[in-house]
């Protein structure tokens, strides 16, 4: 019997792994194929993730910095450097007093520019005068599909072993946890953790039930041709806080290639579809048959405000889903003592600090204590029935007019 079996073989699971291995026996069970053949479900099926310090606290950007250390340890080649463009509003998000700690914490390289200065520096791009551009030169954006690749490998390289199946039900007895997989398989171990994403809201996986809920999630591959593509290689990523009636809270990530030899902006919002997804079949559902074509043509729109010269050869919309939680950061917690620990909770913004939450979550796992810098009470779990300060949907926002500065869950995937 091994000492953990980390339920999921995503980013957390994945990061979790590579954190334990070294110290400990581990099991990773994750899904394997979907029924389509069209590959596996999970968010991190891709080749485009933003990574940079800045965020919308300082929680969050704390983790996104040691997570880049993480991930420039693990692979030095992992990150691309193209920098990054962060455009608010004095509505938006509170991005700049987040960068002026940075500044003075971490001594973190965040300039502040103008409109006028960002569309000199960058003319690719279009930014109108009341907003506030922060530039982070050492930004850049990472393949999560690589980095689950070598956390995994190194997992195995310290003696984790990785089993393809989906986990139905978890017990927990005296002498451990056992985990029944959907084929009937049985696994054993001395505790568990769970860290599988949105398929873990509204499962039967956690004794105690925590505000966790599962969204639909809709972005944007752009297809380029190579002389364009070529136009854009110094492009930035771009966050940007948007004032539009069917999306809010933009990214879109520089020319990237693909698997299938295309090269795609890649860019997504929040969007008036978005929904909450009750439990892991709706979740299978989604990302089966869901109905994600309605945004596109706003999708357009913003992008060529953005960007009013790029040329796209084709559009294609995409799907995937995260898991948000009550207090909008991860929630990385003891749900029983030696028996299970809960990591989950990206909320829009989980991909690129995914080396951070793995190392706090093993060594919560080793220690059974918080050994960290960071708020332990920045990553307690809120229980299903405690208050939700978490995301509000798009479509609930825009019923309710006039939403306070700063309300918003701007995405920065």
């Amino acid at each position: 019997m091994v000492d953990f079996l980390i339920v999921g073989n995503g980013m957390f699971g994945a990061a979790i792994a590579r954190h334990l291995a070294p110290n400990a026996g581990v099991t990773v069970v994750g899904s394997g194929a979907r029924p389509d053949g069209s590959g596996t479900y999970g968010a991190h099926h891709d080749e485009g993730r933003i990574i940079g310090d800045l965020s919308r606290d300082v929680v969050w950007s704390e983790l996104n910095r040691r997570a880049r250390d993480g991930m420039t340890e693990l692979d030095p080649t992992l990150i691309t450097p193209c920098g990054a463009l962060t455009a608010t509003t004095r509505s938006g998000p509170d991005y700049i007093s987040v960068a002026a700690w940075l500044r003075e914490q971490s001594g973190a390289d965040i300039r502040t520019l103008t409109a006028h200065a960002a569309c000199a520096d960058f003319p690719m791009a279009r930014f109108g005068p009341d907003e506030t551009i922060l530039h982070q030169p050492a930004a850049g954006h990472f393949s999560p599909r690589r980095y689950v690749a070598l956390a995994t490998q190194s997992a195995q390289g310290n003696g984790a072993t990785v089993t393809r199946g989906v986990v139905r039900v978890l017990r927990r007895s005296a002498a451990g946890v056992e985990a029944e997989l959907d084929d009937g398989r049985r696994l054993r171990a001395g505790a568990a953790i769970v860290a599988s994403g949105a398929f873990a809201a509204g499962s039967d996986l956690l004794p105690v039930p925590v505000a966790l809920r599962a969204k639909s999630e809709v972005y944007v591959m752009a297809e380029l041709d190579d002389q364009q593509a070529a136009e854009l290689d110094a492009m930035p990523c771009i966050i940007r806080t948007i004032d539009h009636p069917q999306l809010a809270d933009l990214y879109v990530l520089p020319p990237i290639r693909y698997p299938d030899g295309h090269t795609y902006l890649k860019f997504g919002a929040n969007t008036l579809i978005d929904h909450w997804l009750p439990d892991p079949a709706a979740v299978r559902a989604w990302y089966d048959h869901g109905d994600d074509d309605g945004p596109l043509p706003a999708f357009r729109q913003v992008l060529t405000d953005l960007l009013p010269d790029v040329r796209i050869r084709s559009w294609h919309t995409r799907r995937c889903a995260d898991a948000y939680t009550a207090h909008r950061r991860p929630y990385i917690d003891i749900l029983e003592p030696g028996r299970l620990i809960i990591s989950l909770g990206g909320n829009g913004r989980g991909a690129q600090a995914a080396d951070a939450v793995g190392q706090l979550t093993a060594r919560l796992a080793l220690t059974g204590q918080w050994q960290s810098s960071l708020p332990r009470d920045a990553f307690r779990h809120v229980p299903a029935r405690g208050p939700w300060n978490g995301m509000t949907l798009l479509r609930d926002q825009s019923s309710n007019p006039g939403p306070l500065p700063g309300e918003r869950q701007a995405n920065e995937e």
